[in-house]
């Protein structure tokens, strides 16, 4: 399966032994069947989630949980881009119930409904509400099931409950 993944801004000095055309952005050619989703491509490519600000899959932003497909074209952003966005006009959104418990309060309302690009993941939210360094201290509940994986990705209109251990 052969895919096209732009690198923006810094993200291209990452890979410097990586053969890529010229110009900006570096683009790459990623030979892979066990890409399932970009999370897959920041793992080929030794990309920190943290270091990314966009993403986008053949022109929609994207979260990196968004399943990728043979001829697909994925471009990445990092962090130091991100102002550079101020409007995203394609955007495939998923909605979500978010409820917090307890102390965890003190993050965001208790109870509300956001909206998420298309592909985010439990990570996603956590570093929404700015509570990723609780994530080892959190018990997060998917649709009534407990969800163990950070990078587990969320559907339109699941219900998350998010308590403090």
């Amino acid at each position: 399966m052969s895919i096209s993944v732009k690198l923006f801004g810094d993200l291209r000095e990452k890979f410097p032994h990586k053969k890529y055309s010229g110009g900006i952005p570096s683009t790459l050619k990623i030979e892979s069947d066990k890409l399932k989703t970009v999370l897959d491509i920041l793992k080929e490519l030794d990309i920190d989630d943290d270091e990314i600000s966009h993403i986008f899959v053949n022109g929609i932003y994207s979260g990196s949980g968004k399943t990728v497909k043979k001829g697909d074209r994925v471009g990445i952003f990092p962090k130091r881009m991100g102002l550079m966005f101020k409007e995203i006009t394609q955007i495939k959104s998923i909605y979500v119930k978010i409820v917090l418990h307890d102390e965890l309060r003190n993050f965001g309302l208790a109870e509300t409904v956001v909206d998420l690009p298309e592909g985010s993941t439990i990570k996603s939210i956590l570093k929404k509400y700015r509570i990723t360094q609780l994530s080892d201290r959190l018990e997060i509940i998917v649709n009534d099931k407990p969800i163990h994986k950070i990078n587990y990705v969320i559907k339109d209109w699941d219900n998350i409950a998010i308590f403090l251990l």
